[in-house]
């Protein structure tokens, strides 16, 4: 998968700084994310903004996973104390010892990612006893409507509704612990590794 140039563009921009700061961040915290001392793996890191947020509040380590070179080369500008960003994709995380993640957070990359479904079972290997995926994602509605009005051309491959999402999880082995979404375009999800 490979993004267009209006958006990383837009993924550059302020506006989604500020959600990732203030709506998607915070419900990931208010779904029972703990950063201190956790091992955090972050699929679709991009240039390392989340990355930035998510190093100071101390984990004991952050692993960001991207497969665009020039994110990656700006996210290890910033030079992030704990800070590790490789390149690869959500669907594959087979660079990953078994059981060494708390948490992976998605914050809105999986609707990018066709293999999104094996993405569940690569985490379910890499996540320890007890750990959980955060998402933050954009459902098919959602996606359909941006491209009809900006003519991204996403992938129809990689788009899900959030039942079929929750669904997916759930079947490759995951339980739903927290969940919200806004006008089901943008879902949350806390699942816990059964």
């Amino acid at each position: 998968m490979k993004l267009s140039t209006k958006e990383f563009d837009a993924m550059q921009m302020g506006w989604r700084k500020w959600y990732i700061e203030k709506v998607e961040l915070k419900t990931f915290e208010k779904f029972g994310l703990r950063i201190k001392d956790a091992d955090i793996l972050e699929v679709g890191c991009g240039n390392g903004y989340a990355a930035s947020l998510i190093t100071a509040k101390k984990p004991h380590s952050y692993t960001g996973l991207d497969i665009m070179p020039e994110q990656l080369e700006i996210a290890r500008g910033r030079n992030l104390k704990n800070a590790v960003f490789v390149e690869g994709s959500a669907d594959d995380l087979s660079r990953f010892a078994d059981k060494g993640f708390d948490a992976i957070l998605d914050f809105c990359i999986l609707h990018h990612v066709e293999g999104w479904r094996t993405f569940f079972d690569e985490s379910r290997r890499v996540l320890k006893d007890g750990g959980c995926i955060y998402v933050a994602d954009l459902s098919k509605r959602c996606i359909h409507m941006v491209d009809a009005i900006l003519h991204w051309g996403h992938a129809e491959e990689a788009l899900f509704t959030l039942k079929e999402f929750e669904e997916e999880a759930k079947k490759r082995g995951f339980r739903t612990v927290r969940k919200a979404n806004d006008l089901s375009l943008e879902g949350y999800f806390r699942f816990q590794k059964e």
